[in-house]
């Protein structure tokens, strides 16, 4: 009825997502699909550094030192490292939206918000407009477990997701990607990227500049 939820049996509701899995897992993105993707997003990657480092560093990579160094950078107190790297993922983020609706228009969503259920093995997509809604009104635990992958490829819903995609942005040159390692909260002792395998039912892949897709 208007103006009250619709709320439908947790069973029924658990079969209709595996049959929706189902139907997404035979439409799965081909090698040159995933080729093309791939190929955008390190390109993106490039660019994303380039681009932070020309401004801030005449071009050159900072040394270990300088990443270290504590300042403020962008207006605010932190390291050269955690401002490089918050540069360089807004800029890979804003190419790789460009990039991705001309490559695979309304089949990606940039940093959706997902809840996953480990008793039911739900998934819950979060809107943006409710992701702002809770944070303005201070409600900081609803979003706690919650996670935020850079780019996740569906065929329209971002609830099946068919491959999922996270820029690391280290300071430093590096020929390997780092995945984050929960210290605290609902994930602590696990690894990023073992969370969202979980949570999405997709082996997520790093992006990392002049190297491409790491595992």
């Amino acid at each position: 009825m208007a103006g009250e939820e619709t709320v439908i049996p947790q069973a029924a509701q658990r079969m209709a997502e595996i049959g929706a899995s189902a139907a997404a897992a035979g439409r799965a993105l081909d090698a040159w699909q995933r080729t093309r993707i791939e190929q955008a997003l390190t390109e993106c990657a490039n660019q994303a550094r380039e681009k932070v480092l020309l401004e801030h560093m005449d071009g050159r990579s900072p040394t270990p030192a300088e990443c270290l160094e504590e300042g403020k950078f962008g207006g605010k107190v932190r390291t050269r490292a955690k401002y490089f790297g918050e540069e360089m993922h807004k800029a890979a983020l804003e190419c790789a939206g460009l990039k991705l609706s001309a490559l695979s228009p309304g089949g990606f969503s940039l940093e959706p918000r997902y809840r996953y259920n480990k008793q039911t093995g739900q998934r819950e997509l979060i809107t943006p407009e409710k992701e702002e809604a809770l944070l303005e009104e201070g409600c900081y635990s609803e979003l706690r477990g919650t996670i935020k992958p850079d780019v996740v490829i569906h065929s329209g819903n971002p609830r099946l997701p068919l491959a999922v995609y996270d820029f690391k942005c280290p300071c430093v040159n590096s020929s390997r990607a780092s995945w984050c390692f929960y210290t605290k909260g609902p994930h602590q002792g696990r690894w990023q990227n073992a969370v969202y395998l979980e949570a999405l039912g997709v082996e997520p892949e790093a992006i990392l500049s002049w190297v491409g897709v790491t595992p």
